[in-house]
């Protein structure tokens, strides 16, 4: 099969379906897939598909570091002792 026809079947299955589940799951795959192959940086993704990129993680990092030489940190103490989502 052609990259056109392929394009052409996916597009006509797409098409027949009104399932939000199958529509969502086929979203999420071709934007992660097309991010990938876009952007060789990917390292991960955040909890909702967002790609991140390798500068996005060493900035993260980094600025966590600062956080912790400047004292910006919760115990795990406070964490358990934090009153839960209401």
């Amino acid at each position: 099969m052609t990259t056109q026809e392929l394009k052409i079947t996916i597009h006509g299955l797409v098409n027949e379906t009104d399932d939000p589940e199958i529509l969502r799951s086929i979203y999420v795959l071709l934007k992660k897939l097309l991010a990938t192959s876009t952007d060789n940086d990917v390292v991960g993704y955040e909890a909702d598909g967002t790609p991140i990129s390798a500068d996005d993680l060493v900035a993260s990092a980094l600025e966590a570091e600062e956080d912790i030489k400047n004292g910006r940190i919760v115990s795990l103490r406070e964490i358990k002792a934090a009153p839960g989502p209401q």
